[in-house]
Parts: structure tokens; C-alpha cells; sequence
């Protein structure tokens, strides 16, 4: 699942759940969502962030958030080519492209174009 309109507050914000250690993190935004759940795995190490996980995450745990099966825009279309490629790095290498923060808040604005 994908948030429909990343830049839109809904309610009290966007809302991730973090399954393993029950952390809950909000943010107005999805990118500055993003970027709170992304600082926290980074200091657990032993967790990683994977873009499409994290928005299911968040469209799951956000009441009256709008969220869609299908391709936003540019972004998407993009993310969907490139996202295996990077899962194939990761695994091979020990990075975490999945999880990019850059690569996230490209996605959202080739969506808007």
C-alpha cells in the first residue's frame, strides 16, 4: 500500500509502528516521518528500513489515511524498476538502498510532477 497524498496532515499526523520494539513514531508529514523512523533504525543497527514496508506500516497505522494500490506518478513507476536492484545490492553488499532517505524523498517528488 501506498499513502495517496504524502503531503496532505491527517488528523493528528502520519503514524509508523515499529513492530519489533513497539515504538510509535508521528509526523505531519510522510517525509518527515521518514526521516524520525529512519534515525531510529539507524541507531539499532540491527533493523533496517525498507521504503515499501514503511509506507504499508503507515498506512496501517493511520486512521483516515488515504492510501492506493497502484502508481502515484514518476516516482513509483521508478521505484518499481529499481527497488529489486537495490534489494539484490543490499543483500549482496550489507547496505540498505531499500531504505534510502534520499531515494524516498526523490520518489515523492517525482510522484508530484
Amino acid at each position: 500500500m501506498r499513502v495517496s497524498y504524502p503531503d496532505t496532515v491527517v488528523g493528528s499526523g502520519f503514524i509508523y509502528r515499529h513492530e519489533q520494539t513497539g515504538a510509535e513514531f508521528k509526523a505531519n508529514t510522510l517525509s518527515q516521518l521518514h526521516e524520525k523512523v529512519g534515525l531510529f533504525l539507524r541507531a539499532n543497527t540491527q533493523y533496517t528500513l525498507n521504503n515499501d514496508e514503511f509506507e504499508d506500516n503507515v498506512c496501517k497505522s493511520t486512521p483516515n489515511c488515504v492510501c492506493t494500490e497502484g502508481i502515484r506518478g514518476a516516482g513509483d513507476a521508478i521505484h518499481m524498476v529499481l527497488n529489486p536492484i537495490a534489494k539484490v545490492i543490499d543483500t549482496m553488499t550489507g547496505t540498505n538502498l531499500q531504505g534510502c532517505g534520499g531515494c524516498f524523498e526523490r520518489q515523492q517528488a517525482l510522484n508530484k510532477i
